[in-house]
């Protein structure tokens, strides 16, 4: 009872306050958000066509199947959707009586927002032809800016509309009230459908889509109770499984205050249970959950934003990103397992969790995460891999419920065998289209002849998968077309199989992938309104050239210091993020900031160098990380912290002492950024030719960033085997700090200070 307490605590106070709708509202929101993911599989992820394809090579042609919208008609669908979900289930005020009951303003606005928007849908062909704007596009494309920050303001807050609203009006003004140039700028070529929003409907959606997948149909649910069953009985085990488990999670759900919600619902109660105090265990949760964001291979939707900025593919941002996240989650396990030492933690007993044996046996329920890794960094299209990875989870979900029979091992080969060969090429489609019809034949003898194997739901979506594949093998098509039809038939699977089923856990599963087309279209309310609202800021710095003068004037205000002009920049975002969400703050910053940072190092080795392969200064590369971090990192900084205060509110603790902590334990995020633009190799992208001396460089690099974490961790927890005196924890932070730098002289004292608080620690202790 305490657990739901703290949730629904935390739930009302973090969390947006929605209306309770009658069954007929209710069923327009489920059919506003299925038809978000219904355009979008079929059209901007090219399924019509994909489809259109399959039955031309079986000699069917259907020529509807050949539509084809322009990407600005998709995303004014895709934002009309999202309008009418807005205004019926956002009230315009959080206050009791607003949640009763939709009053009829709402309905005029629900209707508008559709207008609005659809309006461009069809007159956007005329647009693309004449590049005409008339009178009557003016109204609608003012409407639908209007609209779009009411529902931003409604489901974010005022804080982003607000700086919006500035940027407007310095807009109008500056371009002397011409409201044709105004709305052509900021309806029809960037503005609410500018980059952001574009990147937004192709590829973080299907992210939103896999990650709404994954929390229904109880992958994340493993993730957890296998990361606490792992470390559980360890000393500190509780708060290190949050660590590993949030860090997971975090990849995929994209908001670290959500992650918090879900994860910390299991993490924060056992951490409490073994002994950490409740702003201990408030802080360790929303640590981990931020860097989810941070961690490869899915990381938070600005990452595929910045993808686009730098013109560098997003399975190159992977490998640059892997660096900075391995030292940041290494900082906040240092930090963890010092303050676990500290407190005189033990491990919980064994029995207090599910036997491990029963999570390695089901570790195969961990492949679409593999799936979605090796695809993305193999450089298929981020939306495709998401969703191929989708088909594979789905599948991976059916065969791992014990209560329907059927030999676990001989299914799990079944998945392995076919995810390999789905990813093979088209030379050797004839034989690989043999080995799946033998495996779909084996299954079937094996049903039949055996006890092994049964008729029922794991057999049926196993054959279906199969044979599905066998036969797109056959016809030729391309691997990308295979990956995509095999994820979003995996959903048609799915629902005809859970339709027919008679289990209880059928039925569970049909109800799952039902709701998480539902849940995704919901989920995807806020990071649509954010990337439309900032994309206006965008349209406005681009309209006006502000976007250049800003940077310049930024390097005049700093007198051209770099140091200073970070340490600025630092402190922008950190204020913009605290009450603009994550994606907004880093388009708002690297707009405005990453130019002036780029403009201050130009000219400077090896930052004028490009990223090799690529046009993109280095320098950029860098720029846009470090504000990337800080965007994220102000979930954790008070006084707002968002991720904190939900922490704190699942724990029970002090919201300021659970702040803090937090801001102490995420400390290699607020440091790294730092040290990684002076060290711009640590990207690992940067690096124009590997060789011994770039690859020692490179790990001298990583290894003095973890002696420098490690550092500053002894200091700030004042525990090295036994209490510090005050005097020794300055000395040691102040070695960290110089360390930073990874000069030679400051790491090798680091070095021999932690050899020597191991030989002769004792003495210092207080």
């Amino acid at each position: 009872m305490e657990i739901e307490e703290k949730f629904e605590k935390a739930e009302e106070i973090v969390l947006e306050k929605t209306r309770t709708l009658p069954p007929k509202l209710e069923n327009v929101i489920k059919i506003a958000a299925i038809l978000i993911g219904i355009y979008e599989i079929l059209f901007i992820f090219n399924f019509n066509y994909t489809l259109y394809d399959l039955f031309s090579k079986m000699g069917i042609s259907i020529s509807p199947l050949k539509i084809t919208f322009q990407t600005k008609q998709g995303e004014a669908f895709v934002l009309a959707m999202i309008l009418l979900i807005t205004y019926l289930l956002y009230p315009v005020k959080k206050k009791e009586q607003y949640l009763k009951k939709v009053p009829w303003y709402d309905y005029i606005l629900a209707a508008l927002g559709v207008i609005s928007s659809m309006y461009l849908f069809f007159v956007y062909q005329r647009y693309a032809t004449y590049a005409e704007v008339y009178m009557t596009d003016v109204i609608f494309g003012v409407m639908a800016i209007i609209l779009v920050l009411e529902a931003t303001r409604r489901v974010l807050g005022w804080v982003l509309p607000l700086v919006v609203v500035v940027f407007l009006l310095y807009g109008i003004n500056n371009i002397g009230f011409n409201w044709i140039r105004f709305t052509q700028q900021l309806y029809f070529d960037e503005g609410i459908f500018g980059i952001p929003f574009f990147v937004m409907t192709i590829y973080v959606f299907a992210f939103v889509f896999f990650g709404a997948f994954l929390l229904k149909i109880g992958i994340s649910d493993y993730i957890t109770e296998f990361m606490i069953s792992l470390f559980g009985s360890r000393p500190g085990g509780p708060a290190k499984s949050a660590v590993v488990s949030s860090g997971l999670m975090g990849t995929v759900s994209g908001s670290s205050v959500a992650n918090v919600l879900t994860t910390g619902t299991f993490t924060i109660p056992l951490m409490k249970k073994a002994g950490y105090p409740p702003e201990v265990a408030g802080a360790v949760e929303p640590v981990a959950s931020t860097g989810g964001q941070l961690m490869p291979p899915i990381m938070g939707a600005a990452a595929f934003i910045m993808a686009e900025f730098l013109g560098i593919p997003y399975n190159k941002l992977i490998i640059a990103a892997v660096l900075p996240a391995l030292v940041y989650y290494s900082g906040v396990y240092l930090f963890i397992d010092l303050e676990t030492k500290r407190l005189g933690l033990k491990g919980m007993p064994r029995e207090k969790f599910a036997p491990l044996n029963y999570f390695i046996r089901k570790l195969y329920i961990l492949l679409p995460i593999a799936v979605i890794t090796v695809a993305l960094v193999w450089g298929i299209p981020p939306h495709i891999s998401a969703i191929s990875s989708l088909g594979i989870a789905i599948w991976v979900a059916w065969i791992s419920k014990d209560n329907i029979k059927g030999h676990e091992g001989i299914y799990v080969a079944s998945v392995i065998i076919t995810t390999i060969l789905m990813f093979t090429g088209r030379e050797i489609a004839l034989p690989v289209t043999i080995v799946l019809i033998l495996l779909a034949l084996s299954l079937i003898v094996l049903s039949f002849s055996t006890k092994l194997l049964e008729f029922n739901e794991k057999l049926y979506i196993s054959l279906l998968f199969i044979l599905f594949i066998a036969l797109t093998k056959y016809l030729g098509m391309r691997k990308e077309q295979i990956l995509l039809m095999s994820g979003v038939m995996g959903i048609v699977f799915s629902l005809i199989v859970g339709y027919i089923s008679k289990s209880e856990d059928g039925k569970k599963m049909y109800s799952a992938t039902y709701e998480s087309m539902i849940d995704a279209g919901k989920t995807s309310t806020s990071v649509m309104l954010a990337a439309a609202s900032a994309g206006l800021i965008q349209g406005v710095l681009t309209m006006t050239g502000l976007v250049t003068s800003l940077g310049y004037r930024l390097i005049d205000l700093t007198a051209g210091n770099l140091w200073l002009l970070l340490v600025l920049t630092m402190i922008f975002s950190l204020i913009l993020g605290m009450g603009v969400p994550t994606t907004a703050n880093y388009i708002i910053t690297s707009l405005v900031a990453a130019p002036a940072i780029y403009n201050a190092v130009l000219g400077l080795q090896p930052y004028s160098s490009p990223v090799p392969g690529f046009t993109t200064p280095i320098a950029l590369l860098a720029a846009h990380f470090f504000v990337f971090y800080f965007g994220i990192l102000a979930d954790v900084t008070p006084p707002v912290a968002l991720a904190s205060y939900a922490g704190s509110a699942l724990a029970g603790g002090d919201f300021w002492k659970t702040a803090m902590n937090a801001v102490k334990y995420a400390l290699a995020g607020y440091i790294g950024p730092y040290i990684y633009f002076n060290h711009p190799e640590m990207f690992l992208i940067t690096v124009e030719k590997w060789t011994a001396t770039t690859a020692l460089q490179v790990l001298y690099d990583f290894g003095a960033t973890l002696l420098v974490m490690y550092l500053l961790a002894i200091a700030l927890t004042g525990w090295f085997q036994k209490n510090l005196r005050k005097e020794i924890r300055a000395v040691i932070g102040a070695i960290g700090f110089a360390a930073a730098s990874l000069h030679i002289v400051p790491v090798a004292i680091g070095v021999v200070t932690v050899v020597g608080l191991r030989l002769f620690g004792k003495k210092l202790m207080g």
